[in-house]
C-alpha cells in the first residue's frame, strides 16, 4: 500500500505543478493581450481625424481595431 500511496502523491504533485503552469501561461497571455490592445488603441487614437480618415478609419472604429489585435494573440 506504501507504493500506491507514494504514487498517487507523486500524480498529485505533477498535476498542481501542470495546474500552476497553466496559470502563469494564462497570466502571460492576458498581459500579452492587454499590451497589444493598448499599444494599438494609443497608436490610433493618437492619430488625427485626418489621417485616421487617409487609412480608412474613424474614431468609432479604434476600440473596435484594438480588441480584435489583442484577440488574435
Amino acid at each position: 500500500m506504501a507504493h500506491y500511496n507514494d504514487t498517487a502523491r507523486i500524480a498529485a504533485g505533477v498535476g498542481l505543478i501542470d495546474t500552476v503552469r497553466d496559470i502563469i501561461e494564462g497570466m502571460r497571455s492576458s498581459i500579452a493581450r492587454q499590451r497589444a490592445f493598448a499599444k494599438t488603441y494609443n497608436e490610433l487614437n493618437a492619430l488625427s481625424d485626418h489621417e485616421l480618415a487617409d487609412i480608412g478609419l474613424g474614431r468609432s472604429d479604434i476600440m473596435d481595431i484594438a480588441r480584435s489585435t489583442a484577440a488574435r494573440l
